[in-house]
Parts: structure tokens; sequence; C-alpha cells
């Protein structure tokens, strides 16, 4: 199992005039290897994601392929916690370069932790 702690991030969207199933949204995250080989990650949200795998690993780079739905969720994370872990499990045979898990989230955090209550 592979950790990044993110620093920063980077995020867009696009459209391909000849591939409707192209990506259309990417976050991009850098920051430091907990563990694992990755430092960096790059995550496509796809209309219709590779089914086989949510990712692969090149170099120290963490290549992520998600759906389209899961994009809001994990852009609304990375924007507003801090700190950021992706957390990846890459498949035992070096031969087949899949990621088959990955998750973005917080560390420990404090309970009640969020926006103030301006009301009272």
């Amino acid at each position: 199992m592979g950790v990044i702690n993110v620093t920063t991030y980077r995020v867009g969207t696009n459209r391909s005039r000849n591939n409707s199933n192209a990506h259309r949204y990417f976050l991009s995250l850098e920051g430091s290897a907990e563990s694992g080989p990755a430092n960096r990650a790059v995550i496509y949200f796809w209309p219709t994601k590779p089914a086989d795998t949510v990712g692969y690993i090149s170099g120290s780079l963490l290549v992520g392929m998600l759906d389209d739905s899961d994009f809001a969720g994990w852009y609304d994370i990375i924007r507003s916690e801090n700190p950021i872990k992706v957390s990846y499990v890459e498949n035992s045979d070096p031969a087949e370069n899949r990621v088959f898990h990955i998750g973005v989230g917080t560390t420990d955090e404090g309970v009640g932790e969020g926006p103030a209550d301006t009301s009272v």
C-alpha cells in the first residue's frame, strides 16, 4: 500500500471534440511519499472509465482513472480539508501494473471541527 501526503493541487476540466469518452475532469496532486513509490498523482475522471483497474503507477506518478461521479467528492475533500492523504493499493504482481484501490482523506481530526456556527 502506498500513501502520498498531498501539499498542493491543480484542478481542471476539458472536452474532446473527437472523443466523447475522454476524461472530463482532473486533479493533479503533489506532495511526498509516506510509503510506496509515488509522490504525486494525476486523477482523471471519465464518463466511462476502464473496467479492470482504477489506475497504475508510472515511476513516481500515480495515475488514477475514476468515474465522473467521483469528482465532486474528491474535489470537496481536497479543497476543504488539511492535511490530505491519497492511499492506493497496487497489484502484487509487478508484471501487471494496476492499482486496485485508491482513496483520498484526512488524518485523524478532532470531533466538532468544521465551520463556525454564526447563528448564535
